[in-house]
């Protein structure tokens, strides 16, 4: 039986009932804690599976989810700040990144755009999770990238960002006549900082604190900053039995992992916050978790029938207030939908470049005009508000390569 497991849980095509072993691989970038949740994981799934794990250095995370969509390897630990993409399903989270940005003593650090404008910053490869999530910083800030001067040469930087698990003394060596960015004061989490708003457009993000004194001389007081998970991405073909088996060991023998780091402590785990996935969970890991969740009535049923009728009267009382109240609220959301699919519908018409600079201005607008409506509560933080922001984030993005095109054939039609 256990042979049959192992087989179902790493099944990647159909092969003969009567092989007992066989070989995976494993894709992980080797930083951080990752090579010793890689070598922790092998050895744990070995030991319960007839099964040999294959581990491999990843040269990046965009190259490992292309290695997984292509079916070069089973199994890869990706950050959850990656386009969607066919053929890769998550299966869980394993822990959380944190966004560090380090900056020369001599550098002013009052504020953030203080901090970048106008001086050589480090933002790891081009398309990187790191890259990305520091574009949409300075999209969030409204910030002009001509005055931002992106270097891939850590050492001639004088800003260096680096998306990592929490540093350890001797680490820190490294940065010696640096100190490190706080987005806020941490009175101020939780109440309408710059973190809360960032993670609200941008909802894979988390506010992180990094406390007083546990970086020694770079937090004489609290680091105010962000933080992402890094998710295990499983092939989509793999079975439902599969994976479901695979989540089921990883999850259920977390002690294994929590003492790499103490990022993992708060890691994987079965209550994860599925919604904030950026790639779908696999059917698999969705079985196991959603069927060792109790469900509400299981949860409450000791409270007997009396509770369930209160809640019954109370609910049906407020369904129908809660339907108009949403539907009064949709219909502002409506309208800002409509004028950005008239925005994006005539992007192939754009001729201009100030074209395209005016119709990027007119959707930054509309989305300042719809968080200040979310501030007066005049739309609500649901899935279409969720959804309208990325719509409006992937159209800007998308004049903007229009724009690129238009002036690359005005160079090439110069010169």
């Amino acid at each position: 039986m256990k042979n049959l497991i192992a087989l179902l849980l790493f099944m990647l095509s159909v092969v003969s009932c009567n092989v007992t072993t066989h070989d995976f691989s494993y894709i992980y970038n080797n930083e951080g804690p990752n090579r010793e949740i890689a070598e922790k994981m092998k050895n744990l799934l070995e030991s319960e599976f007839n099964v040999e794990i294959e581990l491999i250095e990843g040269v990046g995370t965009d190259a490992n989810l292309d290695s997984l969509e292509q079916d070069k390897v089973d199994i890869a630990l990706v950050e959850n700040y990656v386009n969607y993409r066919e053929g890769v399903n998550s299966a869980f989270s394993v822990y959380s990144e944190v966004l560090h940005i380090f900056y020369k003593e001599e550098v002013d650090g009052s504020s953030f755009e203080n901090l970048v404008y106008d001086k050589p910053i480090y933002i790891g490869r081009e398309e990187s999770p790191t890259y990305n999530l520091l574009m949409d910083l300075f999209d969030f800030y409204g910030l002009d990238l001509n005055r931002i001067q992106v270097t891939f040469d850590m050492a001639a930087a004088d800003v260096v960002v680096e998306l990592t698990n929490l540093f350890r003394k001797n680490e820190l060596q490294a940065y010696k006549g640096f100190k490190l960015f706080s987005f806020d004061d941490i009175e101020n989490v939780g109440n309408a900082s710059a973190v809360d708003g960032i993670s609200l457009k941008y909802p894979r993000l988390s506010p992180f604190v990094i406390p007083e004194k546990s970086y020694w001389s770079f937090t004489d007081k609290p680091v105010v900053t962000l933080s992402l998970d890094l998710v295990m991405m499983v092939r989509s073909g793999m079975g439902e039995i599969a994976v479901n088996d695979f989540t089921k060991t990883m999850l259920r023998n977390r002690q294994v992992f929590t003492a790499i780091d103490p990022l993992l402590f708060n890691g994987m785990r079965e209550d994860f916050d599925q919604s904030i996935l950026n790639i779908p969970l696999h059917e698999g890991a969705r079985i196991f978790l959603d069927r060792d969740e109790p469900s509400f009535i299981e949860r409450y049923a000791e409270l007997g029938g009396v509770l369930l009728s209160i809640i019954i009267a109370i609910w049906s009382g407020l369904v129908s207030l809660t339907k108009w109240q949403a539907q009064k609220k949709k219909d502002k959301i409506d309208e800002f939908y409509e004028d950005l699919i008239k925005i994006k519908n005539k992007i192939s018409t754009i001729k201009q470049i100030p074209e395209g600079i005016e119709k990027v201005k007119r959707i930054q607008f509309a989305q300042n005009k719809a968080f200040q409506m979310l501030i007066e509560e005049k739309l609500v933080a649901n899935d279409s508000f969720r959804i309208y922001m990325e719509l409006s984030k992937e159209t800007i993005n998308e004049v903007r390569a229009k724009m690129r095109n238009i002036k690359m054939r005005q160079q090439q039609t110069s010169g």
